[in-house]
């Protein structure tokens, strides 16, 4: 594949991404659980079910990197996955209609066991995706380009949120709040945005790597070698753990908002946005920083700043949390930013081609089982401790307070962990927030931004150019056409002038 060619199928991906995360956002999150609560009128725990599974879903990656092996058809398994996951979202779309109506209070049931299928799905195609764009994406540009992709796709489920949420709160003003067709409409409008992602993912030449062995060379002990790499094993024991200890408490913030500082809903999104808006500014900031100088010091560095966020919530107060949660959320979705694109790029880096999609699969399983079990675990503690209140120096100190005190405290001991990960050629800590308070500069920032500008005026010169060729083009065309028409009618008139011309001077001479 030549460089254009590469180029043009990575601009595929990036569009593929941008319309997954409308559909996302548009089906997903808050959507999904107003859809529960309000339609089918869920219970806490059965939302809890649905949170988790698509953690628990990526089990079934062991099972999608063995037909990988296997076969080695990365971007059919991601695509027909992928295409069977969405399309089961027809019948979600459906149960607020009359032919799921008999099933009553059994729709929930429906959606938890449709929802799970398509994770299934969607965790196959997951895996294919990851296996096909790690051959696919330059190593070299790797963090580059996929902080480009996240910024764009983070773009757009900013968007989606934005309007979705406004779409739904005039729907529900209008007719009700347990009318289930705004859902509907935002649903329809999320699938099709899914289907059209899919369309673009069969855009996209799978890249085949001739020295993978497939088919008859493939035995079940390369699903051995992962668990055998020092290294890799080093990476995965530090995000696992790293990865508890955020989950630990990241469902409890929703919480802590409504409850404890009775914060309404409107600002309860504004500043969740927050978080998103840091998120989509920093992925372009962390990429290069990264290329250049590794992905380790970049987790530490990430790290370190996330284990102060708990602490922030920890301070706010009804009537008096928009400072520290303002920087609680600039800071989480900031430094969240560079932990989790650190770790995807690190994860690639160390995954050899040959079984990369067992390293991938195994990686993703043993994250998403952790990842799954830590909030249900801080629910249960939480839970025990529900009865919990006292004051500290005029604090009132609650068990959601005591639940952020441990999430930190696990922070701070699991982040360095990844001191037992060896890294090629990266450098230190201190050279990423060197580079990352050179990023960050306003100076900086200007001469970013005129480089910007005159990066696009050049593009637009181009543009420009072209659009000046085409219409010379288009004028040289026109003048021979019109000269074309006007010789055609010379040459119909032209015998009956000169026929006229020769009677009038007939006449005279005579």
């Amino acid at each position: 594949m030549d460089k254009r060619e590469q180029d043009k199928a990575l601009n595929y991906s990036i569009i593929d991404g941008a319309f997954s995360a409308i559909m996302d956002s548009a089906v997903g999150g808050i959507f999904l659980t107003g859809f529960a609560i309000k339609v089918l009128h869920a219970q806490a725990h059965q939302i809890g079910i649905l949170a988790s599974l698509p953690l628990f879903a990526s089990l079934v990656q062991i099972l999608g990197s063995y037909i990988i092996e296997k076969t080695g058809e990365r971007k059919l398994l991601c695509f027909v996955n992928m295409f069977l996951g969405r399309l089961l979202w027809v019948l979600i779309i459906m149960l607020p209609f009359k032919i799921f109506a008999p099933l009553g209070d059994w729709r929930i049931w429906v959606l938890v066991a449709i929802i799970a299928f398509s994770n299934i799905f969607q965790a196959l195609s997951g895996i294919g995706w990851l296996a096909w764009m790690s051959d696919l994406v330059p190593a070299e540009t790797r963090g580059t380009f996929f902080g480009k992709r996240n910024m764009v796709t983070s773009g757009c489920a900013i968007a989606v949120a934005l309007l979705g949420g406004k779409f739904i709160t005039m729907w529900s003003n209008r007719y009700s709040q347990d009318n289930p067709y705004g859902f509907v409409i935002l649903f329809s409008l999320g699938l099709i945005a899914g289907l059209a992602a899919a369309w673009f993912i069969l855009r996209i030449p799978d890249v085949k790597n001739q020295d993978k062995p497939h088919g008859n060379n493939f035995g079940f002990s390369i699903f051995l070698k992962p668990l055998k790499d020092k290294n890799f094993m080093a990476l995965v024991f530090f995000v696992a753990c790293w990865s508890f200890a955020i989950q630990f408490a990241a469902p409890f913030y929703g919480v802590f908002m409504i409850n404890n500082l009775k914060i309404d809903f409107s600002d309860i999104t504004v500043l969740t946005t927050i978080a998103t808006l840091s998120t989509l500014f920093m992925m372009k900031i962390w990429g290069p920083i990264s290329d250049r100088l590794g992905n380790k010091p970049v987790m530490l560095v990430s790290g370190w700043v996330l284990i102060a966020v708990p602490f922030l919530w920890i301070i706010a107060l009804p009537h008096k949390y928009y400072l520290p949660i303002f920087i609680a959320q600039l800071l989480s979705g900031a430094f969240m930013a560079g932990a989790v694109l650190s770790q995807s790029s690190i994860l690639i880096k160390l995954s050899p081609q040959q079984g990369r999609s067992v390293y991938l699969a195994l990686y993703a399983a043993i994250i998403g089982i952790v990842s799954a079990t830590a909030p249900i675990i801080g629910g249960g503690i939480s839970e025990l401790l529900k009865n919990t209140n006292f004051t500290f120096y005029s604090y009132n100190i609650t068990n959601l307070h005591i639940i952020f005190i441990i999430s930190s405290c696990l922070q701070a001991v699991t982040v360095f962990f990844i001191l037992n990960v060896k890294e090629p050629a990266a450098s230190t800590p201190v050279a990423v927030m060197l580079q990352l308070k050179n990023s960050l500069n306003p100076q900086t920032g200007v001469i970013s931004t005129t480089d910007f500008i005159m990066v696009e005026l050049e593009r637009g010169k181009k543009i420009l150019g072209g659009i000046d060729m085409a219409t010379d083009n288009i004028a040289i065309k026109a003048e021979a056409g019109i000269r074309g028409f006007l010789e055609r009618i010379g040459g119909v008139i032209r015998k009956p002038v000169k026929r006229l011309k020769d009677f009038l001077f007939d006449i005279e001479d005579k």
